[in-house]
């Protein structure tokens, strides 16, 4: 199996939340995703490990990914190191993700703000025959966009995709997590509005790129 488009999130909700209506939009022209969980959100302030498998796998049937993974690295220890960079190269490798999601380098979260490094040293190191071998090196590497879930300290996008359409989906997978969203899925709402406020649209979800995004059709950005 391999995917167009990757969310990596470092727990269980981070891609429900900061990215649900981008993978339902891409799913709705044709294309495939997935979403891979880095850690099983053992450390928590709600819900038990084992409660919060179970609901990213309800969460993931609700989008309809076409892949769903869920790894074991420590919830609140997420360190970049070689060995977890290696583990997301071969994830990329053998998906072949033309488009990857993370959360955001500036994260109040520090295992979010993890996420986003780890994929940048996957991706590079997924780009190595000699790594690997098992699976063709990825070139070009993916394009990387990131997602805020700061409500504190949201980070200014440089694109928005209105979800309108989709918002009520993404509500249903938010609430899959139920140890975690039945108090907090006004604070998702806001965001969504806020991001869609920029739009002009009802809901919105904004991303980020630090690098020049590469287009093949000049119309692309329209």
């Amino acid at each position: 199996m391999t995917v167009d488009v990757l969310a990596i999130g470092a727990h269980p909700d981070d891609a429900e939340a900061g990215c649900a209506g981008f993978l339902l939009k891409a799913q709705a022209r044709g294309l495939k995703t997935g979403i891979v969980v880095l850690t099983q959100g053992e450390m928590g302030t709600f819900g038990d490990q084992e409660t919060r498998v179970a609901e990213a796998h309800a969460a993931a049937e609700i989008i309809g990914v076409d892949e769903f993974r869920i790894l074991d690295m420590p919830d609140a220890g997420l360190e970049l190191n070689y060995e977890n960079a290696l583990r997301i190269a071969g994830i990329l490798k053998e998906l072949r993700p033309r488009l990857v999601l993370t959360p955001h380098f500036d994260d109040r979260h520090p295992d979010h703000a993890a996420v986003p490094r780890l994929v940048e040293r996957g991706s590079y190191l997924a780009t190595r025959p000699a790594l690997l071998p098992e699976y063709e090196p990825l070139f070009p590497q993916p394009q990387h966009i990131t997602f805020s879930l700061s409500f504190q300290r949201p980070c200014p996008p440089s694109l928005v995709l209105d979800i309108s359409d989709v918002y009520g989906i993404k509500q249903k997978a938010l609430q899959a997590h139920g140890s975690q969203y039945t108090p907090l899925l006004f604070a998702v709402e806001i965001a969504a509005r806020y991001y869609g406020m920029m739009v002009i649209a009802a809901y919105g979800e904004g991303f980020m790129h630090k690098e020049p995004l590469a287009l093949d059709d000049a119309l692309a950005i329209i």
